[in-house]
């Protein structure tokens, strides 16, 4: 599912990442991103600096249309659905810097210090040295560090935000490569860049991150890639094949548990419309924020999912998972499993992270409790050997001597 602000009347589908991972049409695809492409075709944005530096403006700056243009050819009407697209898709981002900028950021902290400027960079990139700040508590089901790519930093005590873009192994010590806005500028929705630059270690904190961003919008550029019928589907409801056979099981309340209908029971016509609605291979259920997308879901996983299937729900921030995971607990529903950082996920998905589900599980309650017992064994016997008195080395060679001469005369 898309985020929730990202919304288009009237659209079936709205998966645009999906367009990476499609083989290409027949026909040359005439909808190519305007910015430098990459050397190789197939690169993220995420794997080139200065592209994605470009579009990072282009995203704050308002002028999406200029991400894809028409050149001709059939696919008019998929450029059409990206401009759509990419216009909310920098509305979200930029909903996100402005919204950190007015409150007190609160995540991860880092110390940066400036280097100097990135030769030959049209957009005045700067090299910096950074320094992530440890988090001291065990996470293990935390994304390894570093953390630093193509994140947005604040320095509030210097006024500047830092994107870092690039990253270069250096011997001396690694470099990253960052534009910098000016971040009372940024707040009015202006990017333009600082008066001054800091000259000492400026200690800022996580403001954004870009990264899903850029994904949907490098997806979205090369909408033209997707399969025809998932074109079609995008574009043309009514041109797109109706599916052989709906994958979704029907919906049969008089058989359901009474959990679950009343969960049921408490659905508006617009979430029931959209239950019973149900029944192509790609769905696309949208709604604005607070209209009860998490309560749909619910209501899908426990009524229209075929028994023994398993499910996949994916979200754009971890208040969105925690809410889900919440309301299918409540459902009676606790075979999950949530995977993400432990220090940024809420109780309710917590709960359900490996090593809290491990935590609970008899088994390996048990496995654990015996792998216990057995390191004690070991370490009482190591101790009980470290006790026992030393042979002489004197009497262990003449008794070695001795028994070797015996069994020289005995032969």
């Amino acid at each position: 599912l898309s985020s929730p602000r990202l919304r288009v009347p009237g659209e079936r589908a709205s998966l645009a990442s999906i367009a990476e991972s499609q083989p290409s049409p027949p026909a040359p695809a005439p909808a190519v991103p305007t910015a430098a492409p990459a050397a190789n075709p197939n690169a993220s944005l995420l794997d080139n600096a200065e592209q994605a530096e470009n579009t990072l403006l282009t995203l704050l700056g308002k002028d999406t249309d200029s991400l894809i243009s028409y050149r001709g050819g059939p696919a008019k009407e998929l450029v059409a659905y990206a401009h759509r697209w990419l216009k909310l898709v920098g509305e979200e981002f930029r909903d996100e810097v402005t919204e950190g900028l007015l409150k007190r950021p609160r995540g991860i902290e880092c110390t940066i210090s400036v280097l100097g400027p990135v030769k030959d960079s049209s957009r005045g990139a700067q090299w910096l040295t950074v320094k992530i700040k440890e988090n001291k508590s065990e996470d293990e089901e935390a994304a390894p560090d570093p953390t630093a790519m193509h994140m947005l930093w604040l320095s509030a005590e210097f006024g500047v935000v830092f994107y870092i873009s690039g990253y270069q192994p250096d011997r001396r010590g690694d470099k990253f490569r960052a534009i910098t806005f000016d971040a009372e500028a940024l707040r009015h929705g202006r990017a333009v860049p600082p008066r001054d630059l800091p000259r000492v270690k400026a200690r800022c904190v996580e403001l954004a991150s870009s990264s899903t961003t850029l994904q949907r919008v490098h997806a979205l550029c090369s909408i033209g890639k997707l399969d025809p019928v998932l074109a079609a589907a995008l574009t043309s409801p009514e041109a797109a094949p109706a599916a052989a056979h709906s994958p979704w099981a029907p919906l049969d309340e008089k058989s359901l548990l009474p959990s679950v209908q009343k969960q049921l029971s408490r659905l508006n016509p617009g979430q029931r419309a959209a239950l019973c609605g149900l029944d192509g291979a790609v769905t696309v259920v949208q709604g604005p924020p607070g209209t009860g997308k998490s309560s749909f879901i619910t209501a899908a996983c426990l009524s229209r999912v075929p028994a023994g299937s398993r499910i996949l729900a994916c979200t754009a921030t971890n208040k969105a998972i925690d809410s889900l995971v919440a309301k299918l607990e409540a459902a009676g529903l606790t075979q999950m499993l949530c995977v993400g950082s432990r220090r940024a996920m809420g109780e309710a998905s917590c709960r359900y992270l490996m090593s809290s589900v491990l935590a609970r599980d008899g088994f390996v309650a048990a496995a654990e409790t015996a792998i216990e017992q057995h390191s004690a064994n070991v370490r009482r016997i190591e101790a009980e050997l470290r006790e026992l008195p030393v042979p002489d080395a004197a009497l262990l060679k003449a008794g070695g001597g001795k028994s070797g001469g015996g069994g020289g005369g005995g032969g």
